[in-house]
């Protein structure tokens, strides 16, 4: 867990918050980016449609386009 506790202040400090019960039940996190494959076996048993948009297409699929110019490279998509 070095990425989440390096010990160089430099990190997100969880185990404290969690030594305190901080759980992150129930928060909401949106992630901008595009190609979100919301299917993926990491992402499906959290994903919420309800906070999810598309800036890309303007709809609520995040989904990637697989077209010939390729043009989602980021996220789950890479």
């Amino acid at each position: 867990m070095w990425y989440l506790n390096r010990g160089e202040g430099l990190d997100m400090n969880v185990q404290d918050a969690w030594a305190q019960g901080v759980t992150g039940k129930g928060i909401v996190v949106t992630i901008l980016d595009d190609g979100l494959e919301k299917d993926h076996p990491d992402i499906v048993k959290n994903y919420d449609k309800d906070a999810s948009y598309d800036v890309n297409n303007h709809d609520g699929d995040p989904q990637p386009r697989y077209d010939i110019i390729d043009s989602n490279r980021h996220g789950t998509r890479c």
